[in-house]
């Protein structure tokens, strides 16, 4: 049995210094018969408005195009079930992080994991949560995911989309009132009050942490991705 063991090191020691050209055809690590997959975890970070859940939605489908199995997780099942609305959305206090990056390290080490679900509504958890099995690839898309440092010790890779805050602006008006039926002015004094102070001090200081910066999708999405997971940093 130690043989075995010893065998083995020195194998995944190799694999590291050596890498297969299949790497990504398959992130499934085996040892001592055990198969699980080795989650590539893709932030997406910028400010309201920037465009991450496009972004994010766009690698989530160019991934399975690609033939990854690929999953999304988003900052809105995080938020704390305080039980009442929260006086700014826009600071990292709002989050449950530690919770979030716990789930993402079980789930980069092959384990099933169970994300909570937050009722807009009353402002709690609900009882159900949604599974997530393990995939090759996982995407997390959040405003705060760079300010906060044991989530980027996760990250194998992190995008921060550099949008101009005025065309971010924009975008939070229209969306807000189109999905959320709110007035303009009331648009424009949480934007004022919360959203850009929040952004000057949780977000933006941290963009040079990013492994990659964009302003818009890349014109060639397939090469994008698959420049992303030629690599990897954990």
């Amino acid at each position: 049995m130690e043989r075995i063991i010893g065998d083995c090191v020195l194998k995944i020691a190799n694999d590291l210094q050596n890498p297969p050209k299949h790497l990504y055809c398959d992130r499934r690590v085996t040892l001592l018969g055990a198969s699980f997959l080795n989650t590539h975890i893709i932030a997406i970070v910028g400010g309201s408005g920037s465009g991450k859940t496009t972004v994010a939605q766009a690698l989530l489908d160019e991934c399975k195009a690609q033939g990854y199995s690929a999953t999304l997780i988003s900052q809105d099942n995080f938020y704390n079930p305080v039980g009442h609305p929260l006086s700014n959305y826009d600071q990292p206090q709002a989050l449950e992080l530690a919770l979030l990056h716990n789930k993402l390290v079980e789930l980069k080490s092959g384990q099933t994991v169970d994300i909570p679900t937050y009722d807009f509504v009353t402002h709690r958890r609900l009882n159900t949560t949604i599974s997530i099995k393990p995939t090759e690839v996982g995407i997390d898309e959040e405003i705060f995911l760079l300010s906060y440092p044991k989530l980027t010790t996760v990250f194998d890779t992190s995008i921060y989309l550099e949008v101009d805050p005025a065309e971010c602006f924009k975008r939070r008006l229209l969306r807000d009132q189109i999905k959320r039926g709110r007035e303009p002015k009331d648009i424009e004094r949480q934007y004022l009050s919360q959203v850009k102070p929040g952004f000057e001090k949780y977000i933006h200081p941290f963009a040079d942490q990013a492994t990659h910066t964009i302003e818009q999708l890349p014109d060639n999405l397939a090469a994008f991705l698959k420049n992303i997971l030629s690599s990897t940093t954990n």
